[in-house]
């Protein structure tokens, strides 16, 4: 990978806030100024986007730090007064000249940076549409899966995080031996994200590791992968459960939240559930989801198996055990690889929030085209929405199915992503008519015992219907509109694989306008899991 070095001036510059002193004046009483104020900036050692700011003072100071570029400026943030600080200068587009003025009451430091180029293996990223004026303010941070080579030979990085501006241009850049999944900001300024189905990480704008945890599988027999490599950090926080995939978060208590899994072992399951069933017999090996919360300690607070609400033995909506039978994708490789040759991935749940009450957790299990309603006190189910569950609605179309990301909303109704895999057709189109994906948001009456659609926008390329088979994402946004993801084109419309829209809602046919269109296509076939727009990369202080 060529890389260009960054052309930079450090150094330790104080200027008064007058101009140069004449000497006269000064021995006529005028007190000198102490150079006490310094600060050196270079880029950050592997990441051609980020550059490392030290400022440092002889007295306890919380300095003003200004970043002017051509195409945007913003100010640093410093909480708290210290004489040193170390501090991450991000959101900087590559190849591109920056001013950075550090200023403690008279005094002034100016730094240039020059920022290098991305990374070549970071894919071209095609702006189809970019209405700045129309677009909720923020950037846009999404992870990238499917970057590993095929050469068992190389040393692959599976695992990329980008953050982009208003005009699509790469801004920020996480690179990991692992894939990495579900990300989020915290309001502190690091990035949550779940890391390879197994465990989670909280990192820094360098890209450092702060804190790290582990279930007890990756922490212990899958320690090291296909190349030898160790999976988690040596300082890494085991939780009691066996994995960490689809969502991991923070809860309003501080403790972590996330989906994890479960072999169980069912006796007299119908055969012909499945096409390859004829001949199995009634016992399967089914991985099932549980929600699991913890603490930062790794102490787990409480686990919700979703095995104690679902039946695939005597309950014919539970019996789709059928999954991805493949044995290197998640969950099935995490169990095949201990010996488990024929588990089979059933319920494959990919999204778990806390409703606005704060009471309950509200879980998406996929392959069931379910959504679950369970109490965090008891850890009763509250309610089941999907085909044959506790909500009517008006057509069955109006189901989701093979959804992703629930996300609640401020008016009580629930938006999310449906995927459409096994979905009903809708009134007037042919059974065979082929599955669309869409965003879609419900009213849910439990009281009723009704589902009612209050929005929805079918997924398109160019205009064309298009179908995700597989992730996906759905987020309200600030100003109103709705973040898209459209994850995994398995069919590569016009050579696409993932696609992240945002819309401006509306009561029309199409549900809305694009104001903001990023493709992805690449020789690759990568994927985006999720994208959150975030508002910036700083917290407020």
């Amino acid at each position: 990978m060529r890389r260009i070095l960054a052309l930079l001036m450090t150094g330790t510059l104080a200027v008064a806030a007058c101009s140069e002193a004449d000497p006269d004046e000064a021995d006529a009483g005028a007190a000198p100024i102490a150079d006490a104020l310094t600060a050196e900036v270079s880029l950050e050692p592997g990441h051609e986007l980020v550059g490392r700011l030290v400022v440092e003072h002889d007295e306890p100071t919380a300095p003003v730090i200004e970043v002017t570029g051509d195409e945007r400026s913003f100010t640093i943030p410093v909480t708290g007064a210290a004489t040193r600080h170390e501090l991450p200068v991000a959101g900087l587009r590559a190849e591109q000249d920056y001013v950075i003025t550090v200023r403690d009451g008279d005094e002034e430091v100016r730094l240039d940076l020059r920022t290098g180029r991305v990374p070549d293996d970071i894919p071209t990223l095609d702006i189809a549409t970019a209405e700045v004026a129309d677009m909720s303010d923020g950037l846009t941070m999404f992870n990238l899966l499917g970057a590993e080579g095929d050469d068992p030979g190389d040393d692959p990085v599976a695992g990329m995080l980008l953050i982009v501006d208003a005009a699509g241009e790469v801004v920020w850049y996480h690179r990991s031996n692992h894939p990495v999944g579900d990300a989020r900001m915290l309001d502190d300024g690091t990035i949550l994200h779940e890391y390879n189905d197994t465990g989670a990480r909280r990192i820094d704008l360098f890209g450092r590791t702060l804190e790290e945890w582990g279930g007890d599988i990756i922490t212990g027999p899958l320690l090291l992968d296909e190349h030898g490599r160790q999976v988690i950090g040596d300082d890494t926080v085991e939780v009691a459960t066996d994995s960490m995939h689809h969502e991991v978060g923070m809860t309003d208590e501080g403790t972590l939240l996330a989906l994890s899994t479960e072999l169980r072992t069912y006796d007299d399951i119908p055969t012909g559930t499945c096409d390859d069933d004829a001949d199995r017999g009634g016992t399967h090996e089914l991985i099932v989801d549980v929600v699991v919360e913890y603490g930062s300690d790794g102490e787990v607070v409480a686990e919700y198996p979703l095995a104690d609400h679902l039946d695939p033995v005597g309950d014919p909506r539970d019996q789709n055990i059928c999954g991805l039978d493949f044995d290197d994708v998640f969950p099935n490789w995490l169990y095949r690889a201990q010996g488990h040759a024929e588990a089979r991935d059933w319920t494959h749940a990919n999204g778990a929030v806390v409703d606005p009450t704060g009471d309950n957790i509200t879980v998406s299990v996929r392959h069931l085209d379910a959504i679950l309603q369970i109490e965090r006190a008891t850890g009763d189910l509250v309610w089941r929405f999907g085909p044959g569950g506790d909500f009517a609605v008006e057509h069955p179309s109006d189901y989701p199915s093979y959804q992703h990301a629930p996300e609640w909303q401020d008016d009580g109704t629930l938006l999310l992503y449906d995927n459409g895999n096994r979905r009903a057709s809708p009134p007037g189109a042919p059974e065979d008519a082929p599955p669309t994906s869409r965003a879609i948001q419900y009213r849910l009456d439990p009281d009723a015992g009704t589902a009612e659609v209050v929005w929805q926008r079918t997924s398109t390329v160019d205009g064309e219907p298009s179908f995700a088979s597989f992730v996906g994402d759905a987020d309200r946004l600030e100003n109103g509109n709705v973040l898209i993801t459209d994850g995994g084109y398995a069919d590569r419309p016009d050579g696409i694989t993932a696609q992240i829209t945002e819309v401006v809602p509306d009561d029309s046919e199409a549900g809305g306008r694009i104001v903001f269109d990023l493709r992805i296509a690449d020789e690759r076939e990568l994927i985006i899991y999720r994208a959150e727009r975030i508002p910036t990369l700083y917290p407020t202080p």
